[in-house]
């Protein structure tokens, strides 16, 4: 594997160059709509879910951004490529995946250092 330095991080960052569209609701009234251009990894995977009805095939994602801050949280959506305006609470209730191909739900934010920098953070879901 090459390895790119990049922020002092000896993390490949070369495949973070997809476009994604995060979008963050305040719990009142604003949804906060923030496009990352050719700045993101987004990758989608089928896995195998066990409850107690059984095994079941379930959707997956892994959300890479390369960054100094935290941009994403817990229950915020994201979309593949650059996604539509949102200008209510009503918006933000209709946008779910499965009336929106290429959105998926944030379950969990892991924010990566190196050196005690903040170099990239994963999502998933």
């Amino acid at each position: 594997m090459v390895r790119i330095k990049r922020r002092g991080s000896p993390v490949d960052y070369r495949l973070c160059n997809q476009t994604v569209t995060l979008y963050h609701w305040d719990g009142k009234d604003t949804v906060i709509r923030r496009v990352i251009e050719k700045g993101a990894f987004l990758d989608f995977k089928k896995v195998q879910d066990v409850s107690k009805t059984g095994s079941m095939e379930v959707n997956s994602f892994l959300l890479v951004i390369p960054c100094s801050e935290i941009p994403v949280a817990v229950g915020d959506k994201v979309f593949h490529g650059e996604g539509p305006e949102i200008a209510s609470r009503e918006d933000w209730a209709g946008l779910i995946p499965s009336r929106v191909p290429g959105l998926v739900v944030v379950k969990w934010v892991d924010p990566k250092y190196w050196k005690d920098r903040l170099v990239h953070v994963e999502a998933g879901g």
